[in-house]
């Protein structure tokens, strides 16, 4: 059976991107363009990832698919609350997979809080959302991982982000 990975990277430049796989700094990423196709997106306006990556997800355009922008009304409080994926209004590519029999497993897609219980596995986009005081524990939040099962051994592979810029910094040294 012939496997699909779709990478997408939220404001990518290929202007960027091009000369350091040349300088040999994104190894990785050369052997995938190399194993693979890549190219340029066309984009849709207004430039919001949310409302695009929910586009690319479903092929539909905002007015179908139901995702505008970074935040959606909350019909708890009447109020507004960061965009999740339950306002989306349109299946998106791994439901259409799943009724043809096919697994998924979906990283990280904007939005995609709360996950959705697909065949295969789905972490969200909050993921990596850390608590601002670092000292504090951080557990994952319900919603985050499907199949549930996965939490505990996923949880291990966060990163708090005063961390990274500690190993930025070691690195550069």
């Amino acid at each position: 059976m012939n496997k699909v990975l779709l990478i997408g990277w939220d404001a990518a430049d290929w202007k960027i991107i091009h000369p350091l796989i040349e300088a040999g700094e994104m190894p990785n990423l050369e052997r995938f363009i190399g194993d693979g196709v890549m190219g340029n997106l066309a984009t849709l306006y207004p430039v919001l990832s949310p409302m695009l990556w929910t586009s690319i997800a479903t092929g539909k355009r905002a007015h179908k698919h139901g995702i505008h922008g970074f935040s959606e009304p909350d019909p708890a409080s009447g109020g507004a609350r960061p965009v999740t994926n339950l306002g989306r209004k349109v299946r998106a590519l791994w439901n259409m997979l799943q009724l043809h029999g096919y697994q998924s497993n979906v990283v990280g897609w904007w939005p995609s809080n709360p996950v959705e219980p697909i065949s295969g596995a789905m972490v969200s986009d909050h993921y990596q959302d850390a608590p601002k005081d670092h000292q504090k524990p951080w557990p994952l939040r319900p919603g985050t991982v499907h199949p549930p099962r996965l939490d505990e051994a996923l949880a291990e592979f966060r990163v708090r982000p005063r961390l990274i810029r500690k190993r930025i910094a070691a690195c550069s040294r």
